[in-house]
């Protein structure tokens, strides 16, 4: 029989399952009573990975040892594949990266937008939210809701659009568009709180 080092696992605190992905302006407001200004869903896909980056640097002295560590640069990043192709959630959350052109008439049930690329010089931050809803059932089989935000304040997409397309005939034919998101500090907040939150709670 196996023996186990914990005698038990609380089902609140996990984190199971994929995120929601969701932006908006720089400036976003979480909290756990309203989430406010993050309101454009990029889509359906996969988030892959989310990080918080840190790089240290050290005070070097050649006598003694270090007297000084600290963070000299951090990023959050967020990987993730889509497999909706929205044009107006990616113009929109590219944030300067790509152009929308002109909307055309397709047919009498259908028309098309164009996104075009090249040339672009600025980038116009933007705020992400990850959103993982998990039910589960707590303490006296009481049916409960656990919530896991993941806010990135101020982030630019790292590259443009980049699809991976499939064969005519493959079992999941698909194209997914990758894409990775990096965050960086914003200096307009306090210190300490410039670059992400991760709330998590159970009502």
């Amino acid at each position: 029989m196996a023996s186990y080092q914990n005698a038990s696992v609380t089902n609140s605190k996990l984190m199971l399952g994929n995120y929601k992905i969701t932006f908006g302006t720089v400036g976003c407001v979480l909290m756990s009573s309203a989430i406010t200004g993050l309101t454009t869903n990029l889509g359906a896909g996969i988030i892959n990975s989310f990080a918080h980056n840190v790089t240290k640097y050290d005070v070097q002295a050649g006598n003694a040892p270090d007297p000084i560590e600290g963070v000299a640069q951090e990023t959050f990043t967020i990987s993730g594949e889509l497999i909706e192709y929205d044009h107006d959630a990616l113009y929109a959350a590219m944030g300067g990266m790509v152009s929308s052109g002109a909307s055309a008439a397709g047919s009498a049930t259908a028309d098309f937008k164009t996104l075009t690329g090249g040339g672009a010089t600025t980038l116009t931050p933007k705020a992400f939210l990850l959103t993982n809803t998990r039910i589960f059932v707590g303490s006296g089989a009481t049916s409960m809701t656990a919530l896991t935000y993941v806010l990135v304040h101020k982030a630019t997409f790292m590259q443009g659009i980049s699809f991976t397309a499939k064969g005519d005939g493959d079992s999941d034919p698909i194209n997914v568009i990758a894409f990775e998101i990096e965050g960086t500090t914003d200096g307009t907040r306090t210190a300490g709180d410039q670059l992400f939150q991760i709330q998590k709670w159970r009502y």
